[in-house]
C-alpha cells in the first residue's frame, strides 16, 4: 500500500538521480539554460494540457493513494512537477 507521498517521493528520488549523473557524466544534451527553460516549458505545457483533457473525460484518474492532496485545477500539484523534474 503507498504511503500518503509515494508520488512526491518517487519524484525526487528522480531529481537526485539526474542531478547526480549531470554532476558526474556531464552530458550536454542543451545548448543554453534558455534552451533548457524552453524545451522544459514545451513539455511542461503539452503534458498539462493531455492530463487536464484525459482527467476531464475520464480517461485517466489520480486516485488518493500517494498523493499530498493538494490540486492545481483538476491535477495534483505532482503531476505538475512530474512534468518539470524530468526534462
Amino acid at each position: 500500500m503507498p504511503t500518503r507521498m509515494s508520488y512526491i517521493l518517487i519524484l525526487f528520488l528522480f531529481l537526485v538521480a539526474a542531478i547526480s549523473l549531470e554532476v558526474i557524466f556531464h552530458p550536454h544534451l542543451f545548448d543554453s539554460l534558455k534552451e533548457r527553460i524552453t524545451w522544459t516549458l514545451i513539455i511542461f505545457i503539452i503534458g498539462i494540457l493531455w492530463d487536464t483533457y484525459a482527467v476531464s473525460h475520464q480517461q485517466w484518474i489520480f486516485p488518493g493513494n500517494g498523493l499530498l492532496g493538494i490540486n492545481i485545477g483538476i491535477l495534483p500539484i505532482e503531476e505538475y512537477l512530474f512534468f518539470l523534474i524530468p526534462p
